[in-house]
This record gives structure tokens, sequence and C-alpha cells, in this order.
């Protein structure tokens, strides 16, 4: 059985030329910039890294540490399995299930209105009320993880994998209207005392968003932020590269080329979800961490997605529900959402969207 898997997207750390190649006006900016960075592993159950491009290394150390208070603030919000002091969070919300409104910040309610609207606009493959499902598997998940055998698992469980019949009785508690949301006072009420929000499939995105555009504010005009598979291009590059070069992991853990497909990009945000990021495998089959909220069970319908659009919310929200999508509606997400994807599927091809190529490096 594997390990569990957090990291999605490689940050490419190789160069399109070197300081030597610049003409004499871009040798100059660059040789007044550095790089400076930041890696921290306690938010979001993964690795979140920065890059910031600047020439003032009291701001820049100054910028990295706000982005990591940020991103801490973030997750204590987004959170559905911890309590924090003073922090009004999603745990909060689940833990008053069916018996009243909980009053939440702007940003967490926010997320939680995009997320529904998103559903019913965009797409109902991501819904953020698939807490129950999701709480079944991740038992089973935690188990095989931990290193258990099946028949260790069976015997704590009762069987070696979540029973569909179960899975089917907690269906009506995944209705994604009983989220009833109060604008006027910021509360949001969750209707049945079963139901649960798992955010899992939008934090990420959103926090990385949000962290950004901070940034920005604060003056950043060149960045990379990585949480995960979530990564956000503040500017371009200012060491003379025209542009970030950004990897996407190989789906095949024992191949020596961990880099399945590089790309290119600049001030936007790309977003990655695969079965190899948080996942189990049971007699030589894996089980991902994204449940297909129709069968209710993992779905094996494809390796990765990758979306490539401006709001790294947004983006997060589409890269899940085009994981769980077929050919033909992975396409109608991208023109609905005038975003570029790119997908490996199980035969390990790698597929676009029209527009995507552009941002693709070609082979020799």
């Amino acid at each position: 059985m594997k390990k569990f898997i957090i990291l999605i997207i490689f940050i490419l750390l190789f160069t399109s030329c070197s300081k030597k190649d610049l003409a004499p006006s871009q040798e100059k900016e660059a040789a007044s910039i550095e790089k400076y960075e930041l890696t921290f592993y306690d938010t979001f159950d993964t690795v979140i890294s920065a890059v910031i491009y600047s020439d003032d290394e009291k701001k820049a150390n100054e910028d990295l540490n706000y982005l990591a208070k940020r991103f801490r603030e973030l997750n204590a919000l987004f959170d559905r399995y911890k309590s924090y002091d003073g922090v009004i969070n999603v745990k909060t919300i689940n833990d008053n299930a069916g018996k009243k409104p909980v009053k939440v910040d702007d940003t967490l309610f926010n997320l939680i209105k995009t997320s529904k609207e998103d559903y019913i606009k965009i797409s109902s493959k991501n819904n953020i009320a698939m807490g129950p499902i999701i709480d079944v598997w991740k038992a089973y998940s935690d188990k095989y993880i931990e290193g258990k055998t099946k028949e260790e698992v069976k015997k704590l469980m009762g069987n070696y994998l979540p029973d569909q019949k179960y899975l089917e009785t907690l269906r009506k508690y995944t209705d994604i209207n009983k989220i009833i949301l109060d604008e006027n006072n910021n509360t949001v009420y969750l209707e049945d005392p079963h139901m649960s929000l798992d955010l899992g499939s939008v934090a990420k995105g959103y926090a990385t968003e949000i962290v950004g555009e901070e940034l920005r504010t604060r003056g950043v005009k060149s960045a990379l932020i990585s949480a995960g598979g979530n990564v956000k291009l503040i500017g371009k590059p200012l060491d003379g590269r025209d542009k970030f070069s950004i990897g996407i992991q190989n789906p095949d853990l024992n191949d020596e080329n961990q880099v399945f497909a590089a790309l290119e990009a600049t001030d936007i945000s790309i977003v990655t979800s695969g079965d190899y990021q948080r996942f189990f495998d049971l007699d030589g089959k894996r089980y991902p961490h994204i449940i297909d909220p129709v069968t209710l069970r993992p779905s094996d319908n494809l390796k990765s997605t990758t979306v490539i659009l401006k709001d790294s919310g947004l983006c997060d929200f589409i890269s899940t529900a085009a994981f769980l999508s077929d050919e033909k509606d992975i396409s109608k997400l991208a023109e609905k959402t005038d975003s570029k994807i790119i997908w490996i599927d199980n035969q390990m091809n790698i597929k676009y969207t029209p527009g995507a190529e552009k941002y693709i490096v070609k082979g020799d």
C-alpha cells in the first residue's frame, strides 16, 4: 500500500534563460532582484511553498511571513475537524447541524455561498455537502494508510470497504439545498442534524486566491504560491525569464520521471486534482480521496485534471468537477467557465481543451 501522497504539482526550478542571455536592460534589472522562499507544512494538510522576487529583502520576508500567517488563519476558518479559540469555523457549523444557524465571518460565508452557486451554475459534481460520505471513506482510508491489513480493517469496520447499501442511506444527508444561508445575518444553517460540510474541494484554492491577491495589494509584483496542487502566479519572474515554469506530477509514482508535462505561464492560476494526491491501495486498485457524488465511491475516471484560469478558487472547484467528468463534460466545463483544462486519462494519455496547448511546453 502506498503512503499518503500530498504533493501534486512540482514547481520546476529550471530556467528558460540565464542572466548572460539577457539584453543589457534586462540584465541590469535581473541583477538587482533576489528570490526569497518559504515552505511550511502545518496548514490544509499539505505543503505550502512560496517564492517572491524582489529587490527589497526586508519587505519580501515580511510578505512571506504575512502569507504564512494568513494561510494559518484561513486553515483554522475552513477546518471541519478541529476547534480553535475564538474562531467560528466549519466545525462549528457542523456541530450545530439541525440545531441552530451559526453566524460566521464574511470569508467563510462567501466561500459557502460561492460553492453553492457554482454547484448550480457550473457543475453538480462538486458538492460541499458530501461530508457524511467523505467521513465514511476517510475512516477506511485512515486504517489502510496506518498499515492495517484487509483482515484487520474488516475486523474493525465490518467490511474491507464501505458497504454500498449503507452509503446509500447517507445520500439524503448530502442535499446542498439544505444548506440555508441568511445574507442579512451572515448565518449558515444545516437543516438536518446528520449533515456536515466538507470544503476540501474548494478551500485551498479559495485560500490561495485570497492570499495571492492580498500580496498583490501589499505591492508584490512577482510571486509563485503553491498549496499542494493549487498554484497562483503573480506577474512574471523578475529573474529575466518571461514566464514561470510549472510541472504537472506524473500519476505513475514509480516512474523515474516525476514530471509528466511542463507548463509555462504568467499571472494566472493552475490547479490540479489527481488520484495520486491522497489515496490508499487495496488489491492492486487505487482508491483516491475524491468521491463521486453519483456513485458515492472514489472516482477512477481519470488520473488527473489541471485547470488554468485567473481565479484559483474557481480553478479548484472546476478541477474536482472535471476529475469526476467524462471528456464531453470536461469540454462543456471549459466552455462554460472560459477555462483551459488538461487531463491525463487512465491510459496515461494527455489531452486538453482548445487553448490549453499554448501553456504546454513542447518536447524536443
